[in-house]
């Protein structure tokens, strides 16, 4: 419990000043609604302290040495390294990068249910900016039916499944509403 609110904190100061991109919310809210599915999923504790740390590195100044001075487990880091991004939208090798990326997540029980944690909390949000940026949303629709049946495939945790499914499906809906 005390390395959660270690890495609460840590996460928290990261991402002070941030905000989600198009929404007004601090953007620590989104690594504590990760963190909390992690637990209601009954993950381990480093799952719960990687899904708080997860976009620190990519979105931040800080380093994955930052982490480990910090005293994160290295479970703890290699699940957050595993969620993190690192390259860069539309460079060249972009097709190949993420087709490794998503390989390496696949080799990780932990790391398939954080990242469909992740996406589940990307698509609420995507869900309220529905109305003002209908194309991003139906791309980002268009991306997670790409993208995301091969993790489904391994997830075998019945919450990680269920609530993916239940947004993924309240994500058609707002769309198809707002026809």
């Amino acid at each position: 419990m005390i390395a959660i609110l270690r890495a609460a904190t840590f996460a928290a100061a990261a991402h002070a000043g941030q905000t989600r991109r198009g929404l007004p919310d601090p953007y620590i809210n989104h690594p504590l609604r990760v963190a909390h599915h992690a637990a209601m999923a009954e993950l381990g504790q480093d799952a719960v302290v990687a899904a708080l740390l997860h976009d620190v590195v990519e979105d931040t100044s800080h380093t994955w040495d930052d982490l480990r001075v910090a005293g994160f487990t290295e479970r703890a880091i290699t699940l957050a390294r595993l969620l993190t991004k690192w390259w860069e939208s539309g460079d060249e090798g972009d097709d190949h990068d993420k087709a490794t990326y998503y390989a390496r997540i696949l080799e990780d029980v932990d790391a398939v249910a954080l990242k469909l944690l992740d996406r589940t909390d990307n698509m609420q949000d995507v869900i309220r900016i529905v109305p003002v940026r209908r194309d991003f949303s139906e791309k980002y629709l268009k991306k997670t039916r790409r993208e995301f049946p091969p993790l489904l495939a391994r997830c075998a945790n019945a919450y990680v499944r269920r609530v993916f499914d239940e947004r993924l499906t309240a994500l058609e809906a707002a769309l198809e509403r707002r026809r």
